[in-house]
């Protein structure tokens, strides 16, 4: 007689465990499939807002289980006076999304981005830095040749960047006939120092010297000893 009063009471619990996980799981949220990417870019040298910077994200997706190598192409995006560039894309199997500097006059640059940020929220935040680009042309000539013991040595003192530069070797040129050129990139806005000896007649001079190399122009160098 217990045990036919004990089996109701069971059915009961387990109707009520089985109705509260039906209406738990029933209001759980779905992801957002509306993705938006804010970025702010910065200023390398001055940390300020930089404006009229293009930029391009891209994406490597997995179809069918299979990776597909390449990335492509996500949108593109300029940013605005205060810094700010807006992707907004749908939610797809990524296995991550890199992040373009394209702009001519800036060093470009790539930021990975991992799709996991995308989890907690649909709107995800990132900043990067615009790092300024100019072009010096550099020509060395002997106008004033003595012999060919006439010498030149030249080197430019461009701080440590992660970008492709202007060389800092010291380079050497001899003789009477010396007319050489050529063209480098510079973090720009800044004066480029550069140090060069001469010597003629067995006598040396030393130079120690600056240029001022804006931003998306190219600035000539001309050393006529």
């Amino acid at each position: 007689m217990k045990h036919a009063l004990r089996t109701p009471w069971r059915i009961w619990v387990l109707t009520l465990v089985i109705a509260a996980s039906l209406a738990s799981s029933g209001c759980r949220p779905e992801p957002d499939n509306n993705l938006t990417l804010h970025v702010t870019v910065l200023h390398a040298d001055t940390g300020n807002p930089a404006s009229d910077i293009d930029l391009e994200l891209e994406r490597r997706v997995l179809e069918n289980g299979v990776l597909n190598g390449n990335y492509q192409p996500v949108g593109s995006a300029t940013s605005d006076a205060d810094g700010t560039a807006l992707f907004f894309f749908n939610r797809v199997n990524a296995l991550d999304y890199q992040l373009n500097l394209v702009s001519t006059d800036w060093f470009p640059r790539s930021d990975f981005i991992q799709p996991d940020a995308f989890l907690a929220s649909s709107e995800v935040e990132h900043t990067t830095e615009a790092t300024p680009r100019g072009t010096v042309h550099i020509r060395l000539v002997n106008t004033y040749p003595v012999d060919e013991e006439d010498k030149i040595q030249f080197r430019t003192l461009n701080p440590s960047s992660e970008y492709l530069t202007c060389s800092n070797d010291w380079e050497t040129h001899m003789g009477t006939e010396v007319d050489v050129e050529h063209t480098c990139d510079v973090e720009a806005d800044r004066y480029l120092p550069y140090r060069y000896h001469v010597t003629r007649n067995g006598e040396l001079t030393e130079h120690l010297d600056s240029l001022w190399v804006p931003r998306g122009e190219l600035t000539e160098l001309l050393i006529a000893y």
